[in-house]
């Protein structure tokens, strides 16, 4: 089903781009959109996002994403009542606790109105936290059996798990993970960039396709008095399958099963 929506125009592109306008388009003009990043972000930088744009975020996203599941579940289950699967699932949710304040601005009220899930999660946990995505640092270590070099960059279980999972694929990342001391403003947050949205990806990928199954994960461990690092980890690596391994089959039970919400990107 086609939205609309309405982005501002402004500013320069970074990554490498061509700095122009689309024909036809000029600085300030007003522009329709049908794509879910109409609905996360309320400004762009030169033009709209393209199938260009999604696919360098996708592939981007998937260099981050076990490690971004795991930042988005430290956030949410501190915010979590218990660790019950119903609690953890309302966090996983993130329904709006309050209206939309009111705005004779369009694009920022339908931002908004439709800050929930991962569109909600990706700003609050990730970006607002500090974490921003750069080129990994160039390889040094050990040779997988594809020939590819991994790159050791600390002795930490996080890293020691990133290297065995480069080692199983033959596929040494090019992107990776840093925590900035400067908080990013409200406004580098509602703005498109691509590397903003492969967290988005990275999100909905995980919690937002598997958070049933990551729910019923983490509440049965944590309920025994599991390791919650250890749960968050095996929630992120095998109910969501994170880093291409098999994903883990939920145990049957009389948990609700909960459906979740279509996200703007998504046929209604």
């Amino acid at each position: 089903r086609c939205r609309l929506a309405t982005f501002w125009l402004f500013g320069a592109l970074a990554d490498a781009k061509e700095l122009r306008y689309p024909d036809g388009i000029k600085p300030g003009d007003q522009i329709s959109g049908t794509s879910g990043e109409f609905f996360r972000y309320k400004h762009v930088l030169v033009k709209p996002p393209d199938d260009d744009d999604r696919i360098h975020a996708l592939g981007m996203s998937e260099d981050i994403k076990c490690e971004t599941c795991e930042i988005l579940l430290r956030g949410l289950l501190l915010k979590s009542e218990s660790n019950s699967e119903d609690h953890i699932m309302d966090q996983f949710d993130g329904e709006l606790a309050a209206p939309p304040r009111d705005t004779d601005n369009a694009q920022e009220y339908r931002v908004d109105a439709n800050r929930k899930g991962c569109n909600k999660h990706f700003k609050d946990e990730v970006l607002y936290r500090g974490w921003a995505i750069k080129r990994c640092p160039p390889p040094t270590g050990e040779t997988n059996a594809g020939g590819t070099t991994i790159s050791i960059t600390s002795g930490s279980e996080e890293a020691k798990e990133a290297k065995d999972t480069a080692l199983a694929s033959g596929k040494q990342r090019e992107w990776c993970l840093e925590q900035k001391g400067k908080i990013p403003s409200e406004r580098d947050v509602d703005t498109f960039h691509i590397r903003h949205e492969a967290f988005f990806y990275a999100c909905e990928n995980t919690v937002g396709r598997y958070g049933q199954e990551m729910a019923t994960l983490l509440s049965e461990r944590l309920d025994d008095g599991g390791d919650r690092e250890r749960a968050i980890r095996a929630a992120c690596r095998e109910a969501a399958s994170c880093a291409g391994l098999p994903k883990r089959s939920p145990k049957k039970g009389g948990r609700r099963n909960r459906r979740r919400a279509p996200s703007p990107d998504e046929d209604l």
